[in-house]
């Protein structure tokens, strides 16, 4: 014989329990009250029990109810939990992963995670997108990405977002082999700062800190000679002219001439910057990202940490 006491049924009871008013809880149902009403008596009838006191004003639960509630909660509860069990387990099979990255560099920093997870998971999707600050945290807390990866200089601008730093850069400023501060020792500040600069234009962050430098060193207002994304064009700039380029890595950079190139470091005077994930604190993580986010820890862990 089939029970009028269904899922559907045992919602609307828990509901009505919960807001002590048959109005209140058809409005959060979007059921009508008469609706509402002919389920719970329906309820009532098939048990042969009395679930809620009809009062003056609002309804009270009976003993009988009391009961009722509770192990209806407990039902719900895990039914809750099996739906969202499989659909994590749907996810990880057929799900997509949409990440943003503040600056565009920083997906370098996550290929290793990324490639691991496609090979974990074959059928899933990845989508990437990057751009600034203003075209891409918008795009997290509207839901349009599930998580952005980027410098911490970058994120924390926004505090409607949650940020986790994963791992300290370090900063070094890039040379040619040749460079006239190739054969000169306890090179300085100043000494690097005086030699024209190339920049990407996604480092905004960076940018604004190396401003600050020239104007504790009492240069002239910083203004990058050179500017582009072009990783190769960026070589053949530094082969041909006494520019530097500033870099970050998440690994120590060995200092001195390494190939065709010298790399500066702790000679200029810059804030930490972090590889950090940002999620929306407005929307449910999904179990793509939550996966992401632990091999990405993983690793970084194993490289050793600091």
């Amino acid at each position: 014989m089939h029970s009028l006491v269904d899922l559907k049924r045992m919602r609307y009871i828990v509901e009505v329990a919960k807001a002590e008013a048959i109005t209140t809880a058809a409005e959060i149902l979007a059921i009508s009250q008469p609706a509402l009403t002919r389920n719970i008596a329906e309820v009532e009838s098939e048990l042969g029990v009395q679930l809620f006191h009809r009062m003056p004003r609002g309804i009270q639960l009976t003993d009988e109810g009391t009961r009722f509630v509770s192990r209806a909660k407990q039902i719900l509860g895990d039914v809750d939990n099996l739906l969202t069990e499989m659909q994590e387990e749907s996810d990880l099979l057929t799900g997509r992963l949409k990440i943003g990255f503040v600056p565009s560099g920083y997906a370098h920093h996550v290929r290793d995670a990324l490639t691991h997870m496609v090979d974990q998971y074959p059928g899933i999707s990845i989508e990437t997108v990057s751009g600034n600050l203003q075209t891409i945290c918008p795009r997290l807390l509207h839901g349009e990405l599930n998580l952005v990866v980027g410098s911490n200089r970058y994120l924390e601008r926004w505090r409607e977002l949650q940020i986790t730093r994963v791992k300290r850069m370090h900063f070094a400023c890039m040379c040619r082999a040749g460079h006239p501060l190739a054969g000169k020792n306890n090179i300085q500040e100043l000494d690097v700062l005086s030699y024209p600069a190339i920049l990407t234009p996604t480092i905004e962050t960076t940018a604004s800190d190396l401003a600050q430098r020239y104007i504790a060193n009492k240069l002239p207002e910083f203004q990058p000679r050179y500017v582009t994304d072009d990783d190769q064009l960026i070589q053949r700039l530094l082969d041909k002219t006494n520019a530097y380029s500033p870099i970050q890595f998440p690994v120590p950079i060995p200092g001195g001439v390494q190939g065709n190139r010298l790399f500066l470091t702790d000679v200029i005077d810059l804030p930490d910057h972090y590889i950090s994930i940002a999620t929306s604190p407005y929307r449910p993580m999904t179990k793509l990202a939550e996966r992401f986010i632990e091999l990405v820890n993983a690793q970084w862990e194993r490289l050793g940490s600091e």
